[in-house]
């Protein structure tokens, strides 16, 4: 079954898909599709379609916030096929994960790219100003606000840009990162999956979440060119067909997640680099090294207070010693502000 898109194309930035249409309630029955060739096919189209849309709308030289993941490098490949090359831009951390294949990525497609080194210090640095900004210090949020704020030098560098185009989004409608427990050709697999992507992608696609106004207080000026290129009805109607056998695979023994993200990636890469569709990737926050810094932030933090090292060492004592050294410190600091 080839799925039909109801909605219209849209060049926008972001699609707040959960107010547009009901997406929570199960609906397993709409996922016939299992082929993953067909299914990339029907990626790579509709990846190229609203990438046309989006340049057409929002004029301006874009900018690509590229991970070194599949999702990013798979809008990357297909603006270059549209004949677009965007300014693309990577940050990671000391012990982030994603600048070989992003690098590897903008060199074979021949974009312009930076790569934003982050110290530990930095990013605790970055993580205040997010906090700040955000006005509570919830550890996702501002984990995925410190490399996006640590863009904002390249994009005052750059002066006047279009779309800031992003891959956020792709996860959730395409599964990501998870793991069925039930075989991908039964289907207990399809409700099992079709409930996991309706949950997140109703909870994560809507204005009203958590922070509503995220963008503006992290990127300021520059928020409304954010575009997140998955996040749209359309996509969501295209995605809300796949099954599990056009999502889930085996590639050189090896289970892969995305399947068909991953063979549309492919297919619009360069011959030399088609390899790094394939590589595993967790979220942002951890591929581009944020939780590991913070995590040594929350150490040094708590190497910091008296008599910290009296007994063990909060640099290389087990994670809950130091949690809770932080909580007692917490509880003594509102009771001195009593």
């Amino acid at each position: 079954m080839i799925p039909n898109n109801t909605a219209d194309q849209t060049g926008i930035g972001i699609e707040y898909v959960a107010e547009l249409r009901d997406i929570s309630s199960p609906n397993p029955q709409m996922r016939r599709l299992t082929d993953p060739i067909e299914a990339a096919r029907l990626v790579q189209r509709e990846t190229l379609d609203r990438l046309d849309a989006i340049f057409r709308a929002q004029s301006g030289p874009p900018v690509l916030l590229l991970s070194g993941g599949v999702d990013s490098i798979l809008v990357a490949a297909a603006a270059v096929r549209l004949g677009v090359r965007p300014h693309a831009i990577t940050v990671v951390s000391d012990t982030g994960t994603d600048e070989a294949n992003a690098t590897a990525a903008a060199s074979a497609l021949g974009l312009p790219h930076d790569v934003i080194s982050l110290t530990d210090d930095t990013v605790a640095g970055l993580a205040s100003e997010s906090v700040s900004r955000l006005g509570l210090p919830e550890l996702w949020e501002v984990s995925y606000a410190v490399p996006l704020l640590a863009t904002t030098e390249v994009l005052d560098r750059l002066g006047p840009v279009g779309s800031i185009l992003m891959g956020s989004g792709a996860d959730a409608i395409f599964a990501g990162g998870r793991q069925l427990r039930n075989s991908i050709d039964s289907p207990e697999a399809v409700a099992e999956m079709d409930a996991a992507i309706r949950k997140e992608s109703a909870g994560n696609f809507v204005y009203d979440r958590l922070i509503p106004d995220f963008y503006p207080r992290v990127m300021g000026e520059y928020a409304d060119r954010i575009t997140l290129v998955f996040q749209t009805l359309r996509f969501w109607e295209l995605a809300e067909a796949f099954a599990p056998p056009a999502l889930y695979g085996v590639r050189d023994d090896v289970t892969v997640d995305k399947l068909c993200v991953r063979l549309a990636c492919e297919g619009l890469l360069p011959e030399s680099v088609q390899q790094i569709a394939w590589a595993k990737k967790s979220a942002i926050q951890r591929s581009a090294g944020i939780m590991d810094a913070l995590a040594g932030a929350a150490r040094k933090k708590a190497a910091a207070l008296p008599g910290a090292q009296t007994y063990t060492d909060p640099m290389t004592e087990q994670w809950e010693a130091v949690a809770t050294r932080l909580f007692l410190a917490l509880l003594a600091s509102e009771r001195s502000n009593a």
